[in-house]
């Protein structure tokens, strides 16, 4: 048994002004996924569900055939389990990212800490303020976790991405046992206003990092096995998107942190990336590779540069994969667009995506691979979890707790 499941993480788009009024898979000379779209079955489905939100560990756990409104418990928790953090099965994660206030308006919702920094500043709020209710876990990058031991607690919360020249106290957590987390949100501001780091910050003209940002909660998340369910089969994943190792680890599946991709380089990138990929193939059932690059150009708010990397991808990448994958004559494959980001505004977008499935399932008229061609000509599948079933010859949804 080989099986491949490709995530195109963020691929999906709009339509850009800019790449003449097409989208990034329309713009990008892909012909390998064009031959391929020929070749298999191109559709059109749902990866997020109503009330879920848009991230690629949400649509990677509906691909992989889980009833993602029942199993997806709050992206902290999927962090947390990421980072290799501990996590009670009474504990609520939060994500934590550090703000900029003036003590009224949000002033800064990015604050870039050096390693140095970050764990001065965590150092001093696990000292003061931490205890046996709340654990303060620094990551790299500029989203953390903090833990709240021993609580049921589901607040609502929003995330800070939007709050910049907002009033912070109407956004703090609402709900149950709110008081509990204002204050600790109250306390740390009186602690990291008086902190040297932050002196030092304001001196050479830097936002200071005086506000944590709590949203996403979650609890452990309980998946059913999918390497059981499956029939004890093998599984394993490269990604090193921490939510998405915190799924794996929940679901059964093995992850792999693979070489680091970079634009600057990205042709030798990806043949790192796919010789890596080719290693792991002999020796596993299924492999989740998960491709982020499309979604990052789209943070970056480049159009060119997402195009860029989808040709890449194919160009390098593709060939040395199929090669390796269809050596064994019962292999199958889907790749899949995880959500669509629009790579002019950087925001993750509501809608219906294209896959890919080989070989031939079901008739298809699509001889492109993208938006339109899928939409118009493809097969339409309701929702994802329905391609577990063409992947794996599993009942889906998985809802077995």
């Amino acid at each position: 048994m080989k099986r491949i499941l490709i995530l195109l993480d963020g691929a999906a788009d709009e339509k850009q002004e800019m790449l003449g009024n097409k989208t990034p898979l329309e713009a990008a000379n892909i012909v390998q996924l064009h031959k391929l779209a020929k070749e298999g079955t191109t559709g059109w489905t749902r990866t997020i569900l109503d009330g879920l939100p848009v991230q690629p560990e949400v649509a990677a756990m509906e691909t992989l055939g889980y009833e993602s409104t029942l199993f997806y418990t709050g992206r902290g928790a999927f962090r947390a389990l990421g980072a290799d953090v501990p996590l009670g099965l009474k504990d609520v994660a939060f994500t934590l990212a550090f703000l900029s206030t003036d003590g009224e308006q949000i002033t800064e919702t990015e604050v870039e800490l050096s390693a140095d920094e970050l764990r001065a500043i965590v150092e001093l709020l696990q000292e003061k303020i931490g205890d046996s209710h709340f654990r303060f876990v620094p990551l790299k990058g500029q989203r953390h976790v903090l833990i709240w031991h021993e609580s049921f607690t589901m607040l609502q919360c929003e995330p800070p991405d939007d709050l910049k020249g907002e009033p912070f106290e109407p956004h703090l957590p609402k709900g149950d046992n709110e008081k509990k987390i204002l204050n600790l949100i109250y306390h740390a501001l009186e602690l990291l206003d008086k902190h040297e780091v932050n002196k030092r910050r304001i001196d050479e003209g830097k936002p200071p990092a005086n506000l944590i940002w709590l949203y996403e909660p979650g609890m452990m998340p309980k998946l059913p096995s999918l390497r059981l369910i499956a029939g004890m089969i093998r599984i394993d994943a490269i990604t090193d998107h921490i939510p998405m190792r915190g799924l794996c680890i929940a679901a059964g599946i093995r992850p792999h942190r693979p070489p680091k991709v970079e634009f600057d380089n990205l042709s030798e990138s990806y043949e790192r990336l796919v010789a890596y990929t080719n290693d792991l193939i002999p020796d596993t059932d299924l492999l989740v590779v998960h491709i982020r690059e499309a979604d990052k150009a789209s943070h970056q708010r480049d159009p060119e540069l997402k195009v860029f990397a989808l040709q890449k991808f194919t160009e390098v990448f593709m060939p040395k994969l199929l090669d390796a994958v269809f050596a064994y004559e019962d292999a199958r494959m889907l790749l899949i667009c995880t959500h669509k980001t629009n790579s002019l505004t950087g925001r993750h977008l509501v809608g219906e995506v294209p896959f890919l499935f080989l070989p031939k399932k079901s008739t298809s008229r699509a001889d492109e691979f993208h938006e339109e061609a899928a939409q118009s000509v493809g097969v339409k599948v309701d929702r994802a979890c329905e391609l577990a079933k063409w992947l794996l010859d599993i009942q889906t949804p998985i809802r077995l707790g």
